[in-house]
């Protein structure tokens, strides 16, 4: 007999650092899912759901489900390729290096899950899930190269300029009932944790003449916060080869509190200390700095969606997936800001008030479509194997794609994974999911300030996720 308490301790102690340093990439910044079953199936789940992850995808799968214990890990490789053609109006200077492939880091994300599910009578199946429902990170290095020559900055922009990383983990307690041998319901409470940081590069128009036209200033949004949803779903056996699945997962607010770190890179240019003394501060070099309070409410859309499951002999489960979400509802996201910003306009020593910023987003709806397989290839040891497609477009418009947020063009996605029981009652599940993009090239767009509010050029996206699982049941 093994003992499995040395065992679950570690994973235990291993999944808490997982989740708590999920960061990756992000469909719009939504991650693919949970569950190594479903991941290895490319998210064509909602009419199986019949391990933990159901908290997830359908929670009325939950319903009659064994008492069982399962956590996983994954890692991600992601990374994104863009080529700049970011216009310009002056010669010589254009902001970015145009028509040079730039790359984000390519650095390894941990992320992970656990849920434990347990029957009580009349019915009634009870789950308590940990995972990650939307993260993203993006680490570009020198992407934006700062002010332009001539600007004699004595102060060098930073590296980064621009720069992601969201962690949103859901705590998820769940409910599911047995209405007959045909229909199970379920309903699920989703308390999520935002933990954000965002650093883009901004220009502040200076009143002065070129290279000295804009003030180049770094922002960084650093915050944490709570929101509050629910998830609820039904599952219907129509016969013994044919199950349907739907669900429904509402909107969340997260409610941002934090600061924002600016640093505002001055020009030094004698002439203009000269030809303008009531400003001359501002183009004595160095930089200025403040760190307002800063909040915003960070949306997660609602999707809906729904599932055929196959059941053609008892070895074999091909299943259909197809789920809306509602990022049209995000047209932006609005950072309010107060304290004192890093200008002092009139060099009294009295900075002025920090002002609040949009980010723009304009998204769209978008349909994902999924289709997965299992097969029993023998029942010594429960030897299955899986493979998945799934197909999800981007919901970022041209006119607001920035490199912060890395869902670039639309997405395929192929799958393969495995499941075995090595031993009674303990089973290990792994699998590899490969996303790719086509290239997608796009145009400068301008807001109504003559800004541009997007990075023009040539995007394109890949990421490699390689996940494992340990469950036991009791």
């Amino acid at each position: 007999m093994i003992n499995t308490k040395p065992l679950l301790c570690l994973l235990s102690t291993l999944l808490i650092i997982s989740v708590l340093c999920t960061g990756a990439y992000a469909g719009g910044y939504n991650l693919a899912g949970v569950g190594s079953k479903a991941l290895a199936m490319s998210g064509a789940f909602r009419a199986v759901s019949d391990d933990w992850s159901a908290m997830y995808w359908n929670p009325a799968g939950l319903a009659g489900q064994a008492n069982a214990f399962t956590i996983g890990s994954k890692m991600l490789y992601p990374i994104v390729w863009l080529t700049p053609d970011v216009p310009s109006h002056y010669p010589g200077y254009e902001g970015y290096h145009n028509g040079i492939e730039q790359t984000t880091k390519e650095t390894g994300f941990l992320a992970g899950g656990f849920g434990l599910t347990y029957q009580l009578p009349k019915n009634l199946t009870v789950g308590f899930s940990v995972f990650a429902p939307s993260a993203l990170g993006a680490d570009w290095q020198n992407l934006f190269t700062g002010p332009p020559y001539g600007y004699n900055n004595t102060e060098p922009y930073p590296e980064k300029g621009w720069n992601s990383d969201l962690k949103v983990i859901d705590f998820h307690p769940t409910i599911a009932y047995s209405v007959n041998e045909k229909l199970d319901v379920g309903l699920g409470l989703a308390i999520q944790y935002g933990d954000i940081c965002l650093e883009s590069p901004k220009m502040v128009p200076s009143g002065a003449p070129f290279p000295f036209e804009h003030f180049y200033v770094d922002a960084v949004l650093e915050g944490t916060g709570l929101g509050f949803g629910f998830n609820l779903g039904v599952l219907y056996k129509i016969s013994e080869t044919i199950k349907f699945g739907a669900s429904y997962r509402g909107p969340v607010d997260i409610a941002i509190e934090g600061t924002v770190k600016q640093k505002l890179i001055h020009p030094y240019s004698l002439g203009l200390q000269a030809a303008m003394p009531e400003v001359a501060h501002l183009f004595n070099g160095g930089v200025s700095e403040a760190e307002p309070d800063g909040s915003a409410d960070f949306p997660i859309p609602m999707d809906a969606g729904f599932g055929v499951a196959l059941f053609p002999n008892p070895k074999l489960t091909v299943a259909f997936d197809i789920v809306w979400t509602n990022w049209g509802s995000i047209d932006e996201i609005e950072i309010k800001m107060s304290g004192e910003g890093p200008v002092d306009t009139d060099g009294d020593g009295i900075k002025e008030p920090a002002e609040d910023n949009k980010l723009l987003m304009n998204y769209e709806d978008t349909y994902r479509f999924n289709i997965g397989a299992d097969y029993l290839i023998t029942e010594e040891k429960d030897l299955h194997v899986r493979l998945g497609y799934y197909f999800d477009p981007t919901p970022i418009p041209a006119g607001s794609l920035r490199p912060t947020i890395t869902d670039v063009a639309d997405k395929h996605n192929v799958s393969l994974g495995f499941k075995c029981e090595p031993w009674k009652n303990v089973s290990l599940e792994g699998y590899w999911e490969h996303l790719f993009t086509n290239t997608r090239s796009i145009v400068a767009l301008y807001n109504e300030d003559g800004e541009m509010d997007n990075i023009a050029g040539d995007w394109k996206l890949q990421v490699d996720t390689f996940g494992l699982s340990i469950g036991y049941q009791f």
